[in-house]
């Protein structure tokens, strides 16, 4: 359930700053050295809204969180969901706020017809974690990233 007051929408080109404050306090949060360009980038990704989806949510009208998403195909299920990005305002955290989003996004990949919907997240990232462990199933994989 969505927490009380708190407004999920798409994102829209009048919210590009605070997206960005709130995109470098992500990036800063997971120390993260990015460009300028790629802010630009991904907003212009973002607005898109072809391959990679974002929303936001707001408390009384002041933007205080976002979500990255996207669908992909699945060799053995057919299309499942990716929640890419997801950060909240540390003003607003535990009021709700990103357990709305995710539902809203889980709502949207229901209507879609997604067969799963996934993220990931740091092993010591134990306030998202706490939440996670209520919400969702923990797969027990563990991510490698080749260098490229």
């Amino acid at each position: 359930m969505a927490g009380a007051g708190i407004e999920i929408a798409p994102l829209a080109p009048a919210d590009r700053p605070q997206w960005e404050a709130l995109a470098r306090g992500y990036k800063a949060f997971y120390g993260t050295e990015t460009s300028d360009e790629d802010y630009r980038r991904t907003w212009d990704l973002l607005m898109k809204d072809a391959t990679v989806h974002g929303i936001a949510a707001r408390l009384d009208g002041t933007m205080v969180g976002f979500a990255h998403y996207l669908f992909h195909p699945h060799s053995w299920q057919g299309e499942v969901c990716y929640l890419q990005d997801l950060f909240t305002a540390e003003g607003a955290r535990g009021r709700g706020v990103a357990r709305a989003m995710i539902d809203r996004i889980a709502d949207t990949a229901r209507r879609r017809g997604a067969a799963r919907f996934y993220w990931l997240t740091k092993a010591d990232n134990a306030p998202a974690r706490t939440l996670y462990e209520r919400i969702a199933r923990h797969s027990g994989f563990i991510r490698y990233d080749y260098p490229m």
